[in-house]
């Protein structure tokens, strides 16, 4: 299971950096991605509308257009990227 969190953590750092509207995406040694968006009210909409759990962060000092996106099985996750780049 640890393996497979890393390979999709990795993925998902790659994939999610060539989706329009991200800003930035960090990396990470969790089983989470902290992501900018340029947009994020309209990124979090998407992704709620998805069915996919994403925690706010932008209350947080200095993360007002971050999201942070937990890593999930295959399928989750790209069901994830498919909600962002609609």
């Amino acid at each position: 299971r640890i393996a497979t969190t890393i390979r999709e953590r990795e993925r998902m750092f790659k994939a999610l950096r060539g989706v329009r509207g991200v800003t930035s995406v960090y990396p990470s040694e969790g089983n989470f991605l902290l992501i900018r968006f340029a947009d994020a009210d309209e990124a979090l909409s998407r992704l709620l509308g998805a069915g996919v759990v994403v925690r706010d962060m932008r209350a947080m000092p200095q993360l007002g257009d971050a999201l942070r996106i937990s890593i999930g099985a295959p399928d989750e996750n790209a069901a994830m990227i498919g909600a962002l780049i609609k």
